[in-house]
């Protein structure tokens, strides 16, 4: 008999094949090892610590640890060190003799009523605590000799993982100890089979998770590389016309800050921003001659520059899911009478991000120097936007502009203390884009009747 191993106790064993069932504890514990899920740095999900219970319950101190020790050497293969390795299999052995010699005294000690069924599974539940316990002890011990690690810092910290290990361990285990003694090794048997299934089904789970996990991590380091492509082109422009890349910055700068004025999301507002730094893109394929021309420009040289929209907007959506950006880029020369270019959209059809872009853009353009014509005071410039409200620009937007510079100093209202990396490094720690649509966005309602509520 398995309790013959070690105990004279009256009571006796229930199987009466004792190599058979520390042979197939041995099994159960292996196969429930290799499904181990790891769902935190802290936290591992196995079902191996269960039939190590049966073992030290039904086999004695010496094959509970043979038991053990064969679950143990699972892990070997995962440690880089071979003291880890060795250490682990010992911990798994040296902890399960120890809760198997605890079961054995408690049943020792309860004599003839040891044969109760109550009684046993009292002695087995001092069986999994002495496991448990001895099991972060040792582990304890481990880590002091080989990483040098406070052993009461580790206790504070494995103590709550230590208790869930210990109930799941001690209310399922004794359940399984029950239908052992009352059905055999073959109800065990069948009662794990689900159980490992069913681990191993949450472990395919962990796996998708985690696989969608590192997607997500090289979308967004795709993402990062396509936005810092998409800047090397503006500041690409800025050699050829100085101009862009501080205006693209003023740009993005203001955009920013008139949206928060508004009350935009937190994704809208990184949207905008970025639509604002890459508004110009497009223009990397237009002459420099006519980028830096000083007179009137020809019909032909409108073309060119009516194009720089669509073409940023289509760099933009080739990049990588870049829709709502592009079709800010896009539309921000549009104007609310259909004057506007590309596709001369009116009114509703604007995307609101276009129309606060188209505000932010004309007004810097107005406060700087270009080739054809000197700098306007900011003062002039909101004077001049704000003729073109309801006409051509958004009223909103022209309001939600004049309340973000109302405080601001000279150099922030000129735009010139934008700097392109500056708004650049802020926007990529901060973006991280969501699916939706920022074109489809509204201003509160209260605003859209009164642009001057701000």
């Amino acid at each position: 008999m398995c309790a013959a191993l070690f105990l004279t106790a009256p009571w006796t064993a229930w199987s009466t094949s004792p190599v058979r069932d520390a042979i197939v504890f041995a099994s159960l514990g292996l196969v429930a090892e290799q499904m181990a899920v790891s769902v935190s740095k802290r936290i591992t999900v196995a079902a191996g610590n269960l039939p190590i219970l049966l073992a030290m319950m039904f086999c004695g101190p010496g094959v509970a640890a043979g038991v053990g020790l064969t679950v143990g050497l699972w892990g070997v293969w995962k440690e880089r060190s071979l003291f880890l390795a060795l250490f682990n299999v010992a911990n798994f052995g040296l902890s399960a003799a120890v809760g198997s010699v605890g079961f054995a005294v408690v049943a020792d000690a309860a004599g003839s009523a040891s044969s109760n069924l109550g009684v046993v599974l009292v002695a087995g539940a001092v069986a999994a605590v002495l496991y448990e316990v001895t099991n972060i002890l040792l582990t304890s011990v481990g880590a002091k000799l080989e990483y040098g690690l406070d052993m009461r810092s580790l206790w504070r910290s494995e103590i709550r993982s230590l208790l869930q290990s210990l109930a799941v361990l001690t209310g399922l285990g004794l359940a399984i100890a029950a239908l052992y003694i009352k059905a055999g090794i073959i109800s065990v048997v069948l009662l794990f089979a689900p159980l490992l299934a069913s681990q191993y089904m949450f472990k395919l789970l962990v796996r998708e998770k985690e696989h969608l996990a590192r997607q997500k991590e090289l979308s967004d380091q795709y993402l990062e590389m396509n936005i810092g492509l998409a800047a090397a082109m503006v500041v690409l422009i800025d050699s050829k016309d100085e101009y862009t890349a501080n205006h693209s910055a003023a740009v993005a700068m203001f955009c920013r800050d008139m949206a928060r004025v508004v009350g935009m999301g937190e994704e809208e507002i990184e949207a905008v921003h970025l639509a604002g730094l890459l508004h110009d893109l497009g223009k990397v394929g237009t002459p420099d001659a006519i980028l830096r021309k000083e007179g009137t420009l020809s019909e032909e040289e409108w073309c060119h520059i009516r194009e720089h929209p669509g073409k940023g907007a289509e760099v933009l959506s080739h990049l990588a899911t870049y829709r709502d950006v592009a079709d800010i880029v896009r539309y921000h020369h549009e104007r609310l009478d259909g004057s506007g270019y590309p596709d001369g959209l009116r009114d509703g059809d604007i995307p609101e991000g276009s129309r606060m872009l188209a505000v932010a853009d004309t007004y810097h353009a107005i406060t700087s120097d270009r080739p054809y014509r000197p700098a306007r005071s900011s003062f002039e410039a909101l004077k001049e936007i704000r003729g073109l409200a309801g006409v051509k620009l958004d009223t909103a937007y022209v309001e939600a502009l004049a309340r973000v510079l109302k405080d601001k100093n000279l150099s922030y209202r000129e735009g010139s203390a934008a700097d392109f990396m500056d708004e650049f490094r802020r926007g990529r720690v901060n973006l991280r884009l969501r699916e939706g649509s920022l074109s489809g966005a509204t201003l509160p309602e209260r605003l859209r009747e009164d642009p001057t509520a701000l």
